[in-house]
This record gives structure tokens, sequence and C-alpha cells, in this order.
């Protein structure tokens, strides 16, 4: 028994060092295809671009990392960004931190030490052509010194003990900025991101600063003790809370209040159904026709309204926004094919029916991998106006600006199958795919629409 469980630990521990190996050897990979596609753009990009970069379009180089961006993203359905982020982090750290990257090669070190190392590099001159003779001398000797400390450390400890180690580590390779400059950099990072949740949720998370938040806390804080006191008020005071700092963001009852167009797809039988009564779970109010799922198991149905860029919600909430909200266009959607009930298809200009359409129907930019909202992105035709493309949603799909360029300049195929499944095809030959997240568009079936290429250099 002693045996058997000691086997399993040794198990366990190889498996960590053998995802340590492979991580690594991905990382190497990202940062191997971005070079080469740097000494070869001509492996993605069309020769016509060289022409459009010297006029002062997007340069070669850039398009052609793009590129190899945007077809790892499909091999791998991860954000180009991401394979740009970890490529970089290859190559730095190939480059100025060897002795940690031999560790993480070697199954020792794990990524998350990694990053944590380059974190640490954050604002220390790696490429300073300014330093020259004995000062460009003592900077590589500390670099090094720093490298070969970190990575004995790496694998040998818990990481946030390597972390603390690291920030003592870290100030002998440059004088220690001062707690202002580093607030102030900290500081220019500051965003608002929503994340959806579950059953018709999300968080709004606002990253800020310290002395900020605290503030928005106290405010909140006291408008909810506040309101808790009035007679009949049943809310805790996390939901009065986040119900006070709702108000305040969406700017109830301002002159400045929310006016942004925001996408509820409402089916047309849910808004027919009856009301929802207390006691009965949502799905099973409706009338004639309506689906009447009972139990537990898959309603497949039922179809839920949708909230544009962040999924289902409640019948009763898609009823009350689509009848008492101004600043929420409504979308209603044939029960039967839950195709729009009227589009317009007849001119170059997309119209804004069909926007919201294909905005319903994909959610997301059409290239395979890539999570950019439909809402921000192009609505490119995939075959041309001028080789002849209509203008209706069976010949167009939500593409954001920034594929939509390498459709267009780099060696990537796109086409569109009958039931709306649009096709990437890689300069490499790989195909990925999108399929809509809705019913298809009621247009006429076509076999497909490529958008016309050059040929293969």
């Amino acid at each position: 028994m002693f045996a058997e469980l000691q086997a399993t630990l040794d198990a366990a521990e190889g498996a960590q060092f053998e995802v340590n190996r492979m991580h690594a050897a991905q990382l190497d990979a990202f940062r191997r295809a971005f070079a080469l596609a740097d000494a070869h753009p001509e492996l993605y990009v069309h020769a016509e671009a060289h022409a459009t970069a010297s006029r002062g379009g997007i340069p070669v180089a850039e398009l052609a990392a793009r590129s190899v961006a945007a077809e790892l993203s499909m091999r791998l359905q991860l954000p180009a960004a991401t394979i740009r982020t970890r490529a970089y982090e290859a190559a730095t750290a190939h480059r100025h931190l060897p002795s940690l990257w031999a560790r993480f090669r070697d199954g020792i070190a794990a990524y998350t030490e990694l990053r944590a190392a380059l974190d640490a590099l954050d604002g220390v001159t790696l490429n300073d052509p300014a330093l020259r003779g004995p000062d460009a001398a003592r900077h590589a000797a500390a670099l090094a010194e720093f490298d070969e400390a970190i990575a004995e450390l790496a694998g040998t400890v818990p990481l946030a003990t390597f972390r603390r180690r690291l920030r003592r580590l870290r100030v002998r390779l440059e004088a220690p900025e001062t707690a202002s400059a580093r607030h102030e950099r900290a500081h220019s990072a500051r965003r608002l991101v929503l994340e959806p949740a579950a059953d018709g949720m999300a968080w709004l998370m606002l990253h800020v600063s310290a002395v900020d938040a605290a503030g928005v806390r106290a405010r909140v804080d006291a408008t909810a003790i506040q309101l808790s006191g009035r007679p009949g008020e049943t809310r805790t005071l996390d939901q009065l809370r986040a119900d006070a700092a709702t108000a305040w963001l969406k700017g109830d009852g301002t002159p400045t209040a929310v006016r942004t167009e925001i996408l509820v797809t409402v089916p047309a039988l849910t808004l027919t159904s009856a009301p929802h009564t207390p006691g009965a779970p949502h799905h099973q109010q409706g009338g004639a026709g309506t689906a009447q799922p009972q139990g537990t198991g898959i309603h497949r149905d039922y179809e839920p309204a949708e909230l544009d860029g962040v999924g289902p919600i409640d019948d009763a909430t898609a009823r009350r926004l689509f009848a008492h909200a101004p600043t929420f266009l409504r979308l209603a959607v044939d029960p039967i094919t839950a195709a729009p009930l009227a589009l317009d298809r007849t001119r170059y200009r997309v119209t804004t029916a069909q926007r919201r359409w294909l905005t319903h129907q994909y959610g997301h930019c059409t290239r395979p991998g890539c999570t950019r909202p439909a809402r921000d992105s192009d609505l490119d035709h995939l075959t041309a106006w001028s080789h002849g493309g209509t203008t209706d949603t069976a010949n167009l799909a939500p593409t954001c600006r920034t594929d939509h360029l390498l459709k267009h300049h780099a060696r990537f195929r796109v086409e569109r199958a009958p039931d709306g499944t649009i096709t990437w095809t890689t300069p490499t030959g790989h195909h990925a795919h999108t399929s809509p997240a809705h019913g298809a568009t009621p247009t006429a079936p076509r076999a497909q629409a490529t958008y016309p290429v050059p040929a293969p250099f």
C-alpha cells in the first residue's frame, strides 16, 4: 500500500513537470512562428500589401504578425492578443532570462513563475542603446545575476514566496522607482470590465486607485445604511449597495441617464405568453404553441430571450424590458424560424435591422477564435460588392476591424455555408469554423460566398 501511494504521488509530480515542459514547448513554438513570419512575410501577406504599406498603410511585418496570431488563434481557440503576449514572453525570457527559461523548458519552473519574473522586469530597461562600454557590461552582469538567482528559486518555494524574493532581487537591477512613479504607471491601466455570469447576471468591475475605490465603497455603504432605515425596506445591505451603485452608474433620474442602445432579443411567443405567476417557473408560462417543459432535463423547444453580450435572461425580465425600457432596442424574432420579421436588403450600406440581426445571429466576430463582440465589429461583404456581392444577411458577417483587414490583405480565404457557418482557410491550409449562435437568416440558400483572392505565390 505504501509503495502504491508513493508511486501515485510520484506520478502527480511527474505530470506537473511534463505540463511545464509542454507549456514551454508551446511558448517556444509561438516565438519561432512569429520569427518565421517576420523573416518571410510573403507566407501570409499579398504582394500588393507592400505597396499599401509604403503609402502609409499597416506595415507588412505587422500584417504578418497579425496573420500568424490569427492562425494560431483559430487552431487553439485562444484570443490573438493572448497568442502575441505569450510569444513576446517567450522571446523576452529566451533572450534575457536564459537560466530561468532553461528551468522552464526542463519542467522545473512553472509558467506562473516565468510570468512573475517577467512582471518583475516591467520598467527595467532591457535594450538601451545609450548604454555602452562599462555601463552596458554592468547592466548585463546585473541582469545575469538576477536571472541566476531566480532560476535557483524556481520550483523550490511557493509562488507567493517567489514573488516576494523577486521584488527584493529587482532593486539590484536599477534604482528603485519612487512610490509615486509606480502608482502613476499602474493608474494609467485603470479600466472597467464586464464579465457575464450565470442566471442572467454579470459582474461589473472597476480597476481604479485604492483611494478612489475606498471613497466609492464609503459612499455606497452610507447610502445603503440610510436606505435600510426606510419603512418597509426588505432588501439586504448587499442588495442595497448593488442597487445604489447601479442607479448611480446608469444615471437613473438624472439628465445624463443612460441612452446607450442595448439589444434584447425576445422570441415572439415570449411576448404573447402569460406573465409569470409566483411559485411557477418562468418557462412554464405561455400561450398556445409555447413549449411547456416540465420537470428537469433538456427542453429543446424552449428558446430564452437574450441580452446582447451577456446571454440568456428570464422571460419576465425580457417582457418587462421589451414593454417598458425605451433605451433598449427591441428585435422580435419569428418563433418558428428565429428570423427577423423585416429586413431591407436592397442597398450597399448595411441597414440597422441587418446589423441588429447579424449581431444577434453570431454574437461576436466570425473569425474562429476571436471573441470581439459583433456590435463592435465591421459587417463584411463576404463576396465584395464590386464582385457582384449583395448587401443581404447571407453575404454579410460581423468581422472585427483587425480580422477584416487580414481578410483583405493576407492570404486567408473566407466562405459561408447555407446554414450560416463561416469557414476561414489559412495560408497553410488549416480550416476553422464559426457556427451561428442562432438560426440561419431567411434568404435563399447558396452553396458558398467566397471573397476572391489573388493566385498563390
